[in-house]
């Protein structure tokens, strides 16, 4: 799925950018309103205000040092819920880190937004009704939290340019116009082949095999025999498992002329933790012969580690994730 994060400084019109950006691609804007609604099914609630994007020295200072388990668990529970809503949707997500959550993330897009102080006093003033010394406090501890948010949980400078593949000035462009870029490089993304975009279905079949959106460890793009395949190759993808599909046959059986009559190959190969994947759909009662397989072959190559995932275990992790299964 596409990801595009926004980090902004404060009173740069960020927010609006992201809201504007989510409504033109039809993506899921996660932002603090859409965050606090769905965590509160993890209990944790009454955390945001205190651990969201907050620079977490002040509160240390405040004598508050205890709570530094509460806040690890808030922001586990926080990063999960992004990673695992990112399976699912499209998202646009404003803040919380999402440039360094999803920097080594190929589909996704890095933008920052920023202003002149001038223009983000006036922004602030406007928006809050404030003075201008009252706004200029909020602007400097706003800013403050979230470069010391970015330095305390990920270990990152908030302002290094290596983070981002767009920085737009939102006084040299106005809000419709920024919008407008940021929306047009996600497509420049798309075109480019990052972004694993969403074809017609007639269009990716050929005699029968799916043509592969997702590449493997080598970079290919591999024809997969069925879409559940495709589809657990975007998960290892998404968490970063480099892949492999069918790249070794096992000889298991052999004639009296040394033919060989039965052999196996496995739908994946996760090189770095050296195991092959066999993922079966079919109902458990029909997979006797694979089993005889994955037996014999265990009993020919003790040293090869295979793991089978049956068909309630795979329809398991896309419920999980919420992957609608194809091929049904």
């Amino acid at each position: 799925m596409a990801v595009i994060t926004i980090s902004r400084q404060f009173g740069s019109g960020g927010e609006a950018v992201a809201r504007l950006v989510a409504e033109k691609m039809g993506y899921l804007l996660v932002n603090k309103a859409m965050i606090v609604e769905n965590l509160r099914s993890y209990g944790v609630e009454d955390d945001f205000d205190q651990f969201d994007e907050k620079n977490f020295s002040l509160i240390e200072q405040a004598g508050y040092r205890e709570i530094e388990e509460k806040r690890r668990h808030y922001l586990e529970t926080l990063h999960n819920f992004i990673y695992d809503l990112a399976i699912r949707e499209n998202l646009v997500i404003l803040g919380r880190g999402g440039q360094v959550l999803f920097k080594d993330f190929p589909p996704a897009l890095h933008v920052k937004i920023i202003a002149p102080l001038k223009g983000r006093l006036e922004l602030v003033c406007k928006s809050y009704e404030l003075d201008e010394a009252v706004a200029a406090r909020l602007i400097e501890e706003q800013d403050q939290d979230r470069r010391e948010y970015l330095r305390q949980i990920f270990g990152y400078n908030w302002l290094d340019l290596d983070l981002y593949h767009l920085v737009l000035n939102t006084e040299l462009f106005g809000l419709e116009e920024a919008v407008a870029l940021v929306v047009n490089a996600a497509r420049v993304k798309e075109e480019m082949g990052d972004f694993p975009l969403s074809l017609p279905e007639d269009s990716r079949q050929e005699q029968g095999l799916l043509i592969s959106q997702v590449h493997d460890a080598t970079g290919n793009a591999p024809s997969f025999a069925h879409p559940s395949e495709e589809e657990f190759a975007r998960m290892l993808d998404f968490y970063q498992i480099k892949w492999l599909y069918e790249p070794k046959t096992f000889p298991l059986e052999w004639d009296s002329e040394g033919n060989i009559t039965v052999a196996f190959s496995p739908d994946f190969y996760l090189p770095e933790q050296d195991i092959y994947v066999e993922l079966t759909t079919q109902k458990q009662k029909l997979v006797w012969r694979k089993n005889k397989k994955i037996r014999r072959l265990r009993e020919i190559y003790p040293h090869v580690k295979i793991k089978i995932i049956y068909g309630r275990d795979y329809r398991g992790l896309l419920q999980k994730y919420g992957i609608e299964e194809k091929g049904e």
